[in-house]
């Protein structure tokens, strides 16, 4: 198999380009059974390239434009696409172990199953290249991707990271999503029939109109995840961990709060903390509610409204909080990392640290919003400051008139965020995407 090098790329790159703009000269993309090692194709613009059966492992291919482009049969093994575009993308049979997806774009893209085939002594027909379907993904990072429609092979095992990925009318049919951190995950409209999520975590998942058709769930944890399961058997989610109602509860949440107010104002020598973990509060009008330091984390409060509430020093981790209002909630050192608040109203909110002691140097305890996602939230005027935001996905945030001052950004995706007006002074931008 010939290999190809990195300046042999650069020409081969550059004679794609001119092929996509009808130049004369121009020459589309084809290293298909070539091999490659560490090749850097990252920033690139290379729409219906070939790559058919191609050896190209720990190659960088972020930040590409990869619609239409030929995988089949390649081999990719921890390589990176990190931003890439893949729509439409053909990666049937193709090694992909140990790959990184975050944040790529994969609508329609086809992953199922194929053989790359080639005419051997004695004149039959062989593979190409010899390796384990079912591990073909392996250890692959698909973190915020979106592979609307896409399609799966139901033979691969998909033990890895799927965190909020985009599945949205996907194919997935047969795929064994056994031990898999789905947490946040939308498959939407999916058609999930044969599927296997024993032991999961699909915490904050969202499976509307999802087909789910002989689907198992034995010991998944379905807890914050938007279900209706009044539209499915009573065995589908009988093996599940589920979100709690507020008819289950040993106490009513109104003598829940009542102790929580109590152990506030005595500082915890009486009353008890609210323990509101993994409960259903969704739709739920709790304007000015005082919670401050209650445990809620994995709790479904998605369109519910929180306006004027109190939730200092709270842990709403792995919480569900998508399309809820916080307008000038008072959240100051509040715990929000990997919780879903998409298309949340969070305006005038105060997320500023929280003073936890008054020696010679007092000490503050900021708001940790690391890894959520908070795609289209409003967060106009609300003050983040020195906010640990890394890994945070801010894709179509309002953030005008934001305080940002001295907040830690780092790997956070800015994408078509309205920044106008914001105080940026010492934000820590490493790694972000989408900042102009």
């Amino acid at each position: 198999m010939p290999v190809i090098l990195q300046s042999e790329l650069v020409e081969a790159i550059s004679q794609h380009d001119k092929y996509l703009r009808g130049v004369s000269g121009g020459r589309r993309l084809d290293i298909s059974m070539q091999t490659g090692h560490e090749l850097d194709f990252s920033k690139k613009e290379l729409m219906g390239a070939e790559f058919v059966g191609a050896f190209l492992n720990y190659s960088n291919f972020s930040y590409c434009k990869l619609q239409q482009a030929n995988f089949f049969g390649a081999t990719l093994n921890n390589s990176r696409f990190f931003e890439a575009d893949l729509s439409q993308a053909d990666l049937r049979g193709a090694q992909m172990q140990g790959v990184n997806f975050t944040n790529a774009v994969m609508n329609d893209a086809n992953l199922s199953d194929g053989l790359l085939l080639r005419h051997q002594q004695g004149g039959g027909l062989g593979p190409v290249h010899s390796a384990d379907a079912k591990l073909r993904m392996n250890d692959a990072i698909f973190r915020n991707v979106t592979a609307q429609r896409a399609r799966f092979s139901s033979a691969i095992e998909l033990s890895t990271n799927l965190s909020f990925a985009n599945f949205k009318g996907a194919k997935l049919n047969g795929v064994n999503f056994t031990g898999s951190n789905l947490h946040g995950v939308t498959f939407e409209n999916a058609d999930l029939r044969g599927c296997n999520f024993s032991n999961a975590n699909m915490s904050s998942a969202i499976l509307l109109r999802a087909n789910l058709d002989g689907a198992t769930f034995d010991g998944a944890d379905l807890t914050a995840s938007l279900v209706h399961v009044e539209d499915f058997s009573a065995e589908t989610f009988s093996h599940a961990k589920m979100t709690r109602t507020l008819e289950n509860l040993e106490y009513s949440i109104k003598e829940i709060l009542a102790e929580h107010r109590v152990w506030v104002n005595t500082l915890g020598r009486e009353g008890k903390r609210a323990d509101l973990v993994g409960l259903n509060l969704s739709g739920l009008s709790l304007e000015g509610i005082q919670l401050q330091a209650a445990s809620l984390q994995k709790s479904l409060l998605s369109r519910s409204l929180f306006d004027h509430a109190t939730f200092t020093m709270s842990d709403l981790s792995y919480c569900n909080a998508s399309e809820s209002s916080f307008v000038k909630a008072d959240c100051r050192g509040v715990n929000f990392s990997m919780s879903r608040l998409d298309d949340a109203d969070l305006q005038c909110a105060d997320f500023s640290p929280m003073l936890i002691s008054r020696t010679l140097e007092p000490t503050y305890w900021p708001a940790n919003f690391s890894g959520a996602t908070m795609q289209g939230a409003r967060l106009r005027g609300a003050d983040l400051h020195g906010a640990h935001l890394e890994r945070t996905m801010l894709a179509g945030a309002d953030l005008r008139e934001a305080n940002l001052e001295g907040a830690s950004l780092v790997d956070a995706n800015l994408t078509g965020a309205d920044l106008r007006g914001a105080k940026l002074d010492k934000v820590d931008l490493r790694g972000a995407v989408g900042v102009k």
